[in-house]
């Protein structure tokens, strides 16, 4: 990455971060724990860029595209239609969760909140391999 002023700041950045949650672990266990699962989901995260990339489709001369039988919006708004009532449930889920284990509900929390940005990345990937299709 090239060195610039934001480059500076999110590594400067990184670093407090970095060194405030160590002194928090060091004193909580509960934040240790939190710690923990943000650090696994962000090795995910970082595996993801090792994925192959998505393979462009050719598009065969004079071929038409089969309609779809639904529309593209309307497949949108049943997608986050679900996906915003989810994410109003979660606070009630993460808290019954974590009656029986603060562990477990810091695990589903960060898991349903990172869900949003799962769909919207492999949405990406999606009109990625499909980018020469629209004529």
């Amino acid at each position: 990455m090239e060195k610039n002023i934001f480059s500076i700041i999110l590594n400067v950045g990184t670093v407090l971060v970095v060194a405030a949650l160590a002194y928090g672990s060091y004193l909580n266990t509960t934040i240790a724990y939190s710690v923990g699962i943000c650090v696994l989901i962000g090795i995910a995260v970082y595996a993801f860029r090792f994925l192959p990339a998505p393979k462009r489709r050719p598009r065969a001369e004079g071929a038409v595209a089969p309609s779809p039988a639904k529309s593209p919006a309307s497949s949108a708004a049943i997608v986050v239609a679900v996906v915003v009532g989810l994410l109003l449930l979660l606070p009630t889920i993460v808290l019954w969760l974590g009656s029986y284990s603060p562990e477990l509900g810091a695990f589903v929390g960060a898991i349903g909140l990172m869900a949003m940005f799962l769909i919207l990345w492999f949405r990406s990937r999606y009109q990625r391999s499909h980018e020469g299709d629209q004529s």
